[in-house]
């Protein structure tokens, strides 16, 4: 009875939970480019425009018409240009522009955190085709269940003074189930050893980008960073973990490809 209390009264977060599982799988399984960024777009604005009001709150200065501009801006030109490198260059103009009309600077951070998370998880998908977001998914997903399942079964231990909630037995069955059902996911790239091991990169990056949006969400003062996800919160809030997880895969699989190209 006491097992079933601790997952009972959350029937939104396992039917969201559900729901961003079938809509990943649709979109990922029909494999265009042009529906992949146009859907990641909608939710890189989404959680853009979340995190510039977590921003206003810890800066105290409203977002501006130009945030907007070129964030948008930013969206456009990562489809037909190098997306890294277009985030970086828009981002630049944005800033100086800013800068240049006195504007307080402090949303700028925008374009790092989440815009750079959110083109490297299109980088993944142009330059290593979607096997790779599949590879990034599975770790994510199962990083976040084996932690949610695992804390409530077995924590005891608090992991980081930044989301008390959370327990090192959690993330520790998290980071397991992670490393291995993502190295089994990873064999299409390389052999399992290296599959395994980044995957475990991978897993450990979930939880730093976890902990990273809950230690903004503390200085901001709030719980959730929206709530357009019953049971989830914002989309800040789910795809916190997936941002340092995709910059670890696309830095990994990058240097790889860069190891065997000068062997």
């Amino acid at each position: 009875m006491q097992l079933k209390s601790k997952f009972s009264g959350e029937r939104a977060r396992y039917f969201t939970g559900v729901a961003l599982l079938i809509l990943a799988t649709i979109v990922l399984s029909l494999d265009s480019l042009w529906l992949f960024w146009a859907v990641l777009g909608i939710l890189y604005l989404i959680g853009a425009h979340e995190a510039l009001h977590l921003y206003q709150k810890i800066y105290g200065y409203a977002p501006n018409v130009w945030h907007y501009v070129g964030l948008t801006f930013v969206w456009c030109f990562v489809y037909i240009a190098p997306p890294i490198e277009s985030t970086v260059m828009i981002g630049m103009f944005v800033v100086g522009f800013l800068a240049y009309k006195g504007f307080d600077v402090h949303h700028s951070f925008i374009f790092i955190y989440p815009t750079l998370p959110f083109v490297y998880i299109l980088a993944l998908f142009r330059e290593f085709g979607v096997m790779a977001v599949v590879w990034l998914v599975a770790v994510v997903v199962f990083a976040d269940v084996g932690a949610y399942f695992g804390g409530r079964l077995f924590g005891n231990i608090p992991l980081s003074p930044s989301s008390p909630k959370k327990t090192l037995e959690g993330a520790f069955v998290g980071f397991m189930f992670a490393s291995v059902v993502g190295g089994l996911v990873g064999l299409k790239y390389v052999g399992f050893l290296y599959a395994f091991v980044t995957s475990a990169i991978m897993a450990i990056s979930a939880i730093w980008g976890d902990l990273y949006e809950s230690s903004l969400k503390r200085r901001a003062g709030v719980k959730d960073s929206g709530s357009i996800l019953p049971g989830h919160g914002g989309v800040l809030d789910r795809l916190d973990a997936m941002f340092f997880a995709a910059i670890s895969l696309h830095f990994l699989l990058c240097t790889k490809a860069a190891i065997e190209a000068a062997l």
